[in-house]
């Protein structure tokens, strides 16, 4: 008998090599990259001083924690449709 992980696997396996989609634009601006800071205690100048980030920075500009940016996947993955919809409901939260 197959168990729903099993034939999740085999759902998500068929789907391999197929582009996922494309989700909305999302801006990470700096006030929001400021907050994230502030919320982790990460106050490191590549992140909050655009100043010193142009001077020292090979980007010459501040970039976002790459924590904050693992930690909007969430949203930025609920734009993105499901090619199956019937399949989610089916075998990951039913």
């Amino acid at each position: 008998m197959t168990t729903k992980a099993e034939a999740a696997l085999e759902i998500f396996n068929s789907y391999m090599g197929e582009e996922e989609g494309v989700g909305d634009w999302f801006e990470v601006d700096q006030d929001r990259i400021n907050l994230f800071a502030d919320a982790t205690m990460d106050h490191q100048f590549i992140h909050i001083d655009p100043e010193k980030a142009a001077e020292f920075s090979p980007y010459k500009v501040t970039i976002a924690h790459g924590f904050l940016t693992l930690s909007l996947i969430v949203h930025l993955g609920a734009s993105i449709a499901p090619k199956n919809p019937k399949h989610l409901k089916a075998y990951i939260w039913a």
